[in-house]
């Protein structure tokens, strides 16, 4: 479908995290994938940012607060997932609602939902502990997905449970019955293909995010919609190898290519379409990234001699702690800013977000050995008790990014925050348009 330029003051918005279109024209020369065929065959544009350094402003995270605040990263200040509420820039959902619109955001990054009018539907991400979902029930589906996100090196069954239940009680309404049946067939079908494991997951909660999405939309038929999909992302910093294509990426592009079809077939008359990724990852196979991540997150805390503090764990080897006291989050730091390897690297980076929260990151990259120890001041702790390797990096963030579009101007090169000028401009442009006619 071809839309016109601004012929209605509509906008669906696709951020496709990290995608890099040279996966996809591998993929798409390897498999049947006419739907991101579809996506390639899209006017494009290229986007960059001034952040140089993963882990400190080269981050989804970062970028997206830019996107849909229109603020570089050194104006916006936001560096950490799961800070919501600690953003005070209006997000382009909340100035899009204060001018009437309607709008409906899913699965968005580090975004608030704020208090702006005109919301038809809001999912946050699974790590912006700060946020709920509306309406109500949407946080039945979120459950399972925060759960598993955030604990899926070592499970708690009774909490892994609970959730499932809350997930099972979203379904149980006859209307959701095509979107579970769908799921279930699309869950067996992976069995075969990749096996099951946290990303197969990750994959399927994406797929169930566009069913659910792309229904909502037809029952409100918003001005703006966003929706957020992250599974091609984590693939890519595991499973991109060299070679013929891996059986996790092969799933994930087949789903991939799936939900692309469904958003591209679901616009309304009238609708622009933008589809971005804030940034893209290149290839690191054999650089040696090394990426490890807390086996029990309060468990790994508690090692290390850290008391009265309660975690929410990123999305990998970072987390934030929160206290009761001050004084519990001082010593915290003391704590983990003298935890050295064997060799007296630091192994934590540790900053103080506010008097009583932290956030603390591994700071460094290379492989360890299994008998490594942390020294610190609670004495030798086995680092292979609290942290697990997950893997080595196929996959790592880059400056460029890309944007593919229809019925929306965009220009050929911009920095990423200047998206948001873009999407504003876009309804802008509708009335002043409609009234020269």
């Amino acid at each position: 479908m071809t839309v016109g330029m601004n012929t209605s003051p509509r906008l669906l918005v696709v951020e496709f995290n990290e995608v890099s279109p040279l996966l996809f024209e591998q993929a798409a020369g390897e498999m049947p994938l006419p739907n991101l065929q579809r996506l390639l065959a899209l006017s494009r544009a290229q986007t960059t940012t001034d952040d140089d350094t993963e882990h400190q402003g080269l981050d989804p995270w970062v970028q997206w607060v830019g996107v849909h605040t229109g603020r570089p990263t050194s104006e916006h200040g936001i560096r950490r997932l799961g800070l919501t509420t600690g953003q005070t820039d209006q997000q382009i959902w909340q100035e899009l609602g204060r001018q009437g619109r309607h709008w409906g955001v899913w699965g968005v990054m580090n975004g608030p939902k704020g208090v702006a009018p005109g919301c038809d539907f809001f999912m946050p991400d699974p790590w912006s502990f700060e946020e709920r979902a509306y309406p109500e029930q949407l946080n039945d589906l979120l459950a399972l997905p925060r759960y598993s996100a955030t604990n899926y090196l070592e499970i708690d069954r009774k909490a892994a449970l609970t959730a499932a239940m809350r997930l099972v009680r979203y379904f149980l309404p006859p209307t959701r019955w095509p979107t579970a049946m769908r799921t279930m067939i699309k869950l067996l079908r992976s069995l075969g293909d990749a096996g099951t494991n946290v990303h197969t997951f990750s994959t399927l909660f994406d797929y169930v995010s566009v069913l659910v999405f792309t229904e909502l939309r037809r029952r409100h038929r918003p001005d703006f919609s966003l929706i957020f999909l992250n599974h091609i992302a984590h693939l890519q910093h595991q499973f991109w190898k060299k070679g013929p294509l891996d059986p996790n990426m092969r799933f994930g592009l087949r789903v991939a290519d799936e939900v692309i079809g469904l958003l591209l077939d679901t616009r309304q008359p009238g609708e622009a379409i933008m589809v971005a990724n804030g940034m893209r990852q290149r290839n690191v196979v054999g650089e040696g990234f090394y990426v490890y991540r807390q086996i029990n997150p309060q468990r790994a805390i508690n090692g290390l001699g850290i008391v009265g503090g309660r975690v929410e764990q990123c999305m990998t080897h970072d987390a934030h702690i929160l206290f009761d006291e001050p004084a519990n989050a001082d010593r915290a730091v003391e704590i983990l800013s003298a935890c050295r390897l064997p060799d007296g690297e630091p192994v934590f980076y540790v900053e103080r977000i506010n008097a009583t929260k932290l956030f603390y990151q591994l700071d460094f990259d290379h492989e360890v050995a299994a008998d490594t120890v942390i020294k610190g001041p609670a004495g030798d702790v086995p680092f292979a008790d609290l942290f697990e390797l997950v893997c080595a990096r196929t996959g790592a963030h880059e400056q460029r990014g890309d944007v593919f579009f229809d019925g929306i101007e965009v220009p050929p090169m911009l920095e990423n925050h200047q998206l948001f000028n873009v999407m504003m401009d876009h309804f802008n442009a509708v009335p002043a348009l409609m009234a020269a006619e």
